[in-house]
């Protein structure tokens, strides 16, 4: 029989339960959003709604920044390692993005 692995690092707390929770919920809707533009267009206006696609995911963008910030505040991510890793992450665009950007 194999020994189960149990970590020797101490679980989430209660608060970083419910920050880690917030940000897969915003993770999500970012990611609801972005098919919706991808379906529809970024500058679709769902109806019964005031704003288009674009603006939406840009407010669920926002909403996903502001959890971010307050995961770093409290010391649960690390603002130097997000910063160093999207640099890293450009330069992987430039090389691997399949299209260019259009002129205008």
């Amino acid at each position: 029989m194999t020994e189960r692995f149990i970590t020797p690092a101490p679980l989430p707390s209660a608060r970083e339960r419910e920050i880690l929770n917030i940000i897969i919920e915003e993770c999500a809707e970012v990611q609801h959003r972005a098919c919706k533009a991808l379906r529809f267009g970024l500058s679709e206006v769902q109806p019964g709604q005031d704003l288009t696609n674009a603006e939406r995911l840009s407010d669920e963008i926002g909403d996903l920044g502001a959890i971010l910030c307050l995961a770093n505040q409290e010391g649960m991510i690390s603002e130097d390692r997000i910063l160093a890793a999207g640099a890293a992450k450009e330069e992987k665009l430039r090389t691997f993005m399949q299209t260019e950007k259009a002129d205008g």
